[in-house]
């Protein structure tokens, strides 16, 4: 029993052997691949040179424009509409005084020829108030002499009768007469004074006809009813044989040729926009050249706290007949441009994360390795600045984290990190690197996804 034991055992060892020994001959013999002459390119990304610009800052904003000379024009006087010129439509262009329609004027004529009849009666009464005048003064005048007469012819019969010739009752006589003609005189003079007061009352009543007589006039004048300012028909509202009222609305007249758009923009742009500043308006989409130019003449002084904006008056004198012309009524996008004094860095917006640029920094071997860096945003711009990257059209404005002449990253940024080794292409480099193999000393180029390329 041992002994089999025993001879197992050493059959097992002999066996293990055996193998040990052969995984050793095959170890041995084993062939070593062949070493590739080609190495592992870093990452390949696109990068910007910092540098310090001027720029513009831009500023979009909304609003509705509307004519600043239009006129809704109304009846100012009642009457049935007995004429409106064929011409007067909608769409058509009138002049400053055109008829736009005439109402019934009888009335008014009627009113004004009665008015005119009233003031030359009291005109004839005041002519013949002077002619009154004149002779109560001459008959004064005659008083005064009988007057004079009386008194002498009293005075006569006293000295006589002091003399012991005349009588009491002659003397009592001729002072009855003189006292007689003394009334007469008072009574013409309270007559002559009154002549004024009486002439003032028919100046009054002569005024109050003429201004019947006026209002008549005016009346009669605007029972035609004609168009205050020269432009555009937008609307008629009444034609022959329509009764329109005093108040009535009858037209609407509408000048294109000055213009005023109130144009909401950012809150954040009050500080650099002001008075007289130019504003670019299109009707559509912002391409191309602009509809037109216009002024910012008023500036709202409170902001709209509900959607932090200002509301800037463009105003903007326009060619009615031109095809780029704003009509009132139509929604208006208006850019502001103003210059920032300080240079300050600009890179592509997408550029950013979190308030951090990647910057490919140089090694002392040439190679560049990732730093993350943070920075101070001032404010985003849109528009495309060619002698930058002709590609992007939306840029940060950076005011400070970086240093001029620093290569800032600006693709594949969600594949790199801090501290790694990349591959620059830029403006000053833009020429795909090449690698160096260090052990064969040959030169391979970086083979990168096509549509990877920045």
């Amino acid at each position: 029993m041992v002994v089999s034991i025993l001879f197992r055992i050493t059959v097992i060892l002999v066996i293990l052997g055996t193998s040990a020994g052969v995984v050793k001959i095959l170890m041995a013999t084993k062939e070593l691949p062949a070493r590739s002459g080609e190495t592992f390119a870093p990452i390949r990304v696109r990068t910007i040179i910092a540098e310090l610009h001027s720029v513009e800052r831009t500023w979009d904003g909304y609003g509705t424009a509307r004519s600043m000379n239009d006129a809704n024009v109304v009846a100012e006087v009642a009457g049935r509409v007995i004429e409106r010129p064929a011409e007067i439509e909608p769409g058509r262009k009138i002049n400053v005084g055109t008829v736009l329609m005439r109402l019934d004027s009888g009335d008014y004529t009627n009113a004004l020829n009665a008015a005119n009849q009233a003031a030359s009666a009291i005109e004839a009464q005041l002519n013949g108030l002077s002619v009154e005048s004149e002779r109560v003064g001459t008959q004064i005048r005659f008083a005064d002499d009988e007057i004079a007469a009386a008194q002498n012819d009293l005075d006569r019969t006293r000295r006589a009768i002091e003399a012991g010739a005349g009588s009491a009752g002659e003397l009592d006589g001729k002072t009855a007469s003189l006292r007689r003609v003394q009334r007469e005189v008072e009574s013409l003079k309270q007559k002559l004074e009154l002549i004024p007061s009486r002439r003032a009352q028919l100046l009054a009543q002569l005024a109050g006809q003429r201004a019947n007589a006026s209002t008549a006039q005016e009346n009669l004048n605007r029972s035609s009813i004609r168009s205050p300012i020269a432009g555009v028909l937008q609307s008629v509202n009444a034609r022959r044989g329509d009764w329109v009222g005093l108040g009535s609305p009858v037209a609407r007249v509408v000048d294109l040729s000055h213009i005023e758009i109130p144009v909401q923009l950012p809150a954040s742009s009050t500080s650099w926009i002001s008075l007289g500043h130019e504003v670019q308006l299109w009707a559509g989409d912002p391409v191309g050249e602009p509809d037109q130019i216009g002024i910012i003449t008023r500036i709202a002084p409170e902001a709209n706290a509900s959607n932090r904006t200002i509301t800037v008056f463009v105003e903007l004198e326009q060619d009615p007949d031109s095809a780029n012309r704003l009509s009132p009524g139509r929604f208006i996008l208006g850019r502001v441009r103003a210059p920032d004094d300080n240079q300050r860095f600009v890179v592509p917006r997408r550029a950013i994360h979190s308030g951090r640029v990647m910057i490919a920094v140089s090694q002392d071997n040439g190679e560049f390795r990732i730093e993350v860096r943070p920075v101070t945003i001032d404010y985003s711009i849109d528009g495309q600045m060619e002698s930058l990257d002709a590609n992007e059209d939306q840029w940060t404005i950076i005011s400070s984290g970086l240093n001029k002449g620093e290569r800032v990253v600006i693709s594949l940024l969600d594949q790199i990190s801090q501290g790694l080794l990349v591959e620059v292409v830029g403006v000053d480099n833009p020429s795909p690197a090449k690698q160096t193999n260090p052990e064969t000393k040959t030169e391979t180029k970086t083979e990168t996804n096509p549509e990877a390329q920045p």
